[in-house]
């Protein structure tokens, strides 16, 4: 893995508290920067979240972490629904794709925009 900087710890401490609210799971940082099967452990259990914030800090971070191209990596992507429930690989594969993953510029212009948004 690349080595972390300044952006990837602010993403990962912003992962701790949703992770736990709403998977029981607690963060190991340490971990998560040292090994590659528990960072990707921790990312799909995060791209599975229903809170929109932890599902675009966990793009971020596996952006940053594996590179650009990891969005079409197949480990570190969440498993599909149809994979999940044990569907047939016919009705897996004619599921859509999913979404593109947002920019670093989008993921900073909404961040700004909450930013600004908060400032009276």
């Amino acid at each position: 893995m690349a080595e972390p900087d300044s952006d990837i710890m602010n993403y990962l401490v912003r992962m701790v508290i949703p992770l736990k609210r709403e998977f029981g799971r607690v963060l190991d940082v340490n971990e998560f920067l040292t090994s590659r099967p528990y960072a990707i452990e921790v990312i799909q259990q995060a791209l599975l979240s229903k809170d929109e914030r932890l599902r675009e800090y966990a793009v971020y971070v596996q952006s940053k972490l594996f590179g650009p191209r990891a969005s079409s990596h197949t480990d570190v992507q969440a498993p599909a629904a149809g994979a999940k429930a044990g569907a047939p690989a016919a009705a897996r594969t004619a599921e859509p794709a999913p979404a593109p993953s947002p920019t670093d510029e989008e993921l900073r212009a909404k961040m700004l925009d909450k930013y600004r948004a908060g400032l009276r």
